[in-house]
C-alpha cells in the first residue's frame, strides 16, 4: 500500500491542503476589519477635518478596506472619474490576493479521487500480475487483501475532496464578505463626504 505512487501522491497533496487553507486563514484574517466601526471612526475625523490623522489611520489598518478608505481621501478633491479609477484600480490589485491559492484547494479536491481511482487500477494491475504468475484464480485472501487496499486508497481521496471542498468554500465565503465590506466602505464614505460638501454649501449660502 505504501509502495503505492498514488499514495505517496495524496500525502503531498493533503499537506498541501492544510498549508494552503491555514496560510489563506490566518492571511485572511489580518485582512479583516470591522468596516462599521472603522468607518464611524474616520467620518469623526473627518467632521473635525483632521484628514491626516484620517490617513494615518488607514495606512497603519490592515485590510483593503483601509487602502480603499486611504484613497478616496487621497483623491477626494479630485474628478470623480479619476477618483473612480483610482478605487477601482486598488481593487483590482488587491482581490487577486485575496483569492491566491484558492484554485490551487479547489484543484487539489478536484483531483483527489481521480488519484485514488488510479490507485486502485495500479493495485489491481499488480494483483492481476502476481496472480498470473501463481493460479489461474483468485484466492479469498487475495481478493480482501485488493479489496481492503482499495477501499483505504478511495476513502484517502474522497475525505480530501470532502476538506478541500469545505476549505474553498469557507475561504470563498470569506473573501466575498471582504469584497462586500469594500463597496459597502465605498458607498458610505463617498455618502459622507457627499453629504459634508452639502452642509459646507448650504452654510456659506446662509452666509
Amino acid at each position: 500500500m505504501l509502495c503505492n505512487p498514488a499514495v505517496l501522491v495524496l500525502c503531498i497533496l493533503s499537506m498541501m491542503l492544510v498549508s494552503y487553507t491555514m496560510e489563506r486563514f490566518l492571511f485572511l484574517r489580518s485582512r479583516k476589519v470591522k468596516p462599521r466601526q472603522f468607518l464611524d471612526g474616520i467620518t469623526a475625523l473627518l467632521k473635525k477635518e483632521r484628514y491626516n490623522e484620517a490617513l494615518t489611520v488607514c495606512e497603519e489598518s490592515p485590510g483593503i478596506v483601509a487602502l480603499m478608505i486611504k484613497t478616496v481621501l487621497v483623491f477626494r478633491n479630485k474628478d470623480p472619474n479619476e477618483l473612480f479609477n483610482a478605487t477601482n484600480s486598488v481593487i483590482l490589485q488587491e482581490i487577486p490576493l485575496l483569492e491566491r491559492r484558492l484554485s490551487a484547494i479547489k484543484l487539489i479536491a478536484k483531483v483527489a479521487p481521480i488519484i485514488s481511482f488510479v490507485g486502485v487500477l495500479q493495485i489491481l494491475a499488480k494483483a492481476l500480475g502476481t496472480m498470473a504468475h501463481t493460479a489461474t484464480y483468485f484466492s479469498s485472501s487475495t481478493i480482501i487483501s485488493f479489496m481492503q487496499r482499495s477501499t483505504v486508497l478511495i476513502s484517502f481521496g474522497l475525505l480530501l475532496n470532502v476538506l478541500g471542498t469545505l476549505a474553498y468554500a469557507f475561504l470563498y465565503g470569506q473573501v466575498t464578505r471582504l469584497i462586500y465590506d469594500v463597496e459597502w466602505s465605498y458607498n458610505e464614505i463617498l455618502y459622507h463626504m457627499a453629504s459634508q460638501k452639502e452642509d459646507a454649501r448650504n452654510v456659506s449660502k446662509k452666509i
